[in-house]
């Protein structure tokens, strides 16, 4: 079990403060390891229900210090979603805001991390767990699912050194919660912020809200994390128009940022000497994967860069070797950050390391001639099309780079259905697709939608558009 900080050496600072003025140091942080510590000398799976408020940052890093293994869900799914992955998994204590106690009322608070209750669960049992398990974190973020992804101490330390060295965070370093502790990038953010030594500031209002700006320029924030959803809302409201004096770093991870936000944000952040990193990750390797620094950030627009230090990526095309640039393949990734395996059951934790530092990614892209990775959609969004292979991924990437449209495309074998949500939008996006997708011939069409369905992180659900001719 490896140790994922050394808090000591930031002993004197503050390390978490919220909108209403309560404050966590890293003293108190190290005290509430130890008193985890106490309370679960076995290491017993320990559930947190995360919602952005001063405690639950506190409990985690207390929880995970202690080398206990920590379990992140959304306080946003329903009350039956906890419990059915409390059945599953069996934890021996959860931690909660003080305002879902009362759904608790026969479990024992055992503890307090200010505004998060430590309550101690009544099963009769617990799973074995593996020595190395440190996190359990879903692929979406958001959703009830009992399947998770198990890293390891091992894991979380070294992916938050790598972004904690790549992004230069230093003691100085102040960031806010913008984006949900339970997704993959926003506990990253928080382990990379710890890591250095820095201050997060703790809040639950949302980046649409004038409150949570009011709190981000009392609270002089220096760097700024979010996802392609949260950039486009803020573009669309002229957050970013003007300068923040104290704003020094912004990134981006989480899916596909279009070239006009990329090229927009790259420019807001070269107009007032700001960092902008454009990141690519998944939570099967702790969150990140490569980095874009930020000098090539107007050089390679639509690029995620080169792998954090230590990784290492390789494309296949089948069971070949991609070797040549420009020319498309499934991402491989390596490191020491890949993740052990899934969990879906119980059973699931006391598992080694099942994946051996290699992570097929799912994801397709290229290689240009300088070695930046460019991705340009996945396996699976694939269809065939009278024997020809038709990536739906680039197909909306087409519409995008030419006509500066968002579109959604889906269908079935030797149909191709796209989805725009505006009627004035078809006629272009059908010349386009006769004139470039030559396969498609005339078996395709475009259809009008309101609004794509999306997850929380603002990515198009694919699977939830009908197929319809």
């Amino acid at each position: 079990m490896g140790k994922i900080w050394d808090f000591e050496k930031s002993f004197g600072r503050t390390a978490l403060v919220d909108y209403k003025g309560n404050s966590v140091t890293y003293e108190e942080i190290v005290s509430g390891s130890e008193r985890m510590a106490e309370l679960n000398p076995k290491r017993h799976l320990i559930m947190i229900v995360c919602r952005n408020m001063i405690g639950v940052v506190y409990g985690y890093a207390s929880s995970i210090d202690s080398g206990s293994p920590v379990m992140l869900v959304s306080s946003e799914i329903t009350a039956q979603m906890r419990n059915d992955i409390m059945a599953t998994y069996l934890p021996r204590y959860i931690l909660v805001p003080e305002s879902m106690r009362a759904e608790y009322p026969f479990m024992d608070e055992v503890h307090k991390f200010r505004d998060y209750s430590v309550l101690k669960t009544n099963y009769d049992r617990s799973y074995p767990v593996h020595p190395d398990l440190g996190l359990m974190i879903t692929t979406s973020g958001s959703t009830g699912s009992v399947k998770f992804v198990r890293q390891s101490f091992d894991n979380v330390a070294f992916n938050a050194k790598a972004n904690a060295k790549f992004m230069e965070l230093t003691d100085k370093e102040r960031t806010i919660t913008a984006l949900p502790m339970q997704y993959s990038f926003g506990i990253t953010i928080i382990n990379a912020t710890l890591t250095a030594g820095g201050l997060i500031v703790s809040t639950d209002k949302s980046i649409m809200e004038e409150d949570f700006w009011d709190l981000f320029e009392e609270e002089k924030i220096t760097s700024f994390h979010g996802v392609p959803n949260t950039y486009d809302m803020l573009k669309r409201i002229g957050i970013f128009e003007d300068d923040f004096p104290d704003l020094k770093l912004l990134s981006e991870a989480g899916g596909k940022l279009s070239a006009e936000l990329h090229e927009y944000y790259a420019d807001y952040a070269s107009r007032y000497d700001k960092q902008f990193y454009s990141v690519y990750g998944q939570s099967e390797a702790s969150g990140v994967v490569t980095y874009l620094p930020a000098q090539a950030a107007r050089i390679k627009i639509g690029s995620v860069g080169k792998p954090v230090e230590g990784g290492r990526i390789t494309l296949f095309s089948g069971d070949e070797p991609v070797n040549e640039a420009n020319r498309s393949g499934e991402i491989i990734y390596e490191g020491p950050n890949v993740a052990m395996g899934y969990a879906t059951s119980g059973e699931d934790l006391a598992l080694g390391d099942e994946w051996g530092g290699r992570l097929r990614t799912g994801d397709v892209g290229y290689l240009d001639e300088d070695g930046y990775l460019f991705i340009t959609g996945r396996i699976k969004r694939i269809i065939k099309m009278f024997g020809h292979r038709v990536s739906l991924d680039e197909v909306d990437s087409l519409i995008m780079d030419k006509l500066h449209i968002l579109s959604a495309s889906t269908g079935s074998d030797n149909n191709l259905v796209i989805y725009v949500t505006r009627e004035d939008q078809k006629e272009a996006v059908s010349d386009l697709i006769r004139k470039n997708v030559h396969t498609a011939a005339d078996h395709f069409c475009v259809k009008v939608i309101d609004a794509f369905p999306r997850t929380e992180t603002g990515k198009i659900k694919f699977s939830e558009l009908p197929i319809q001719w």
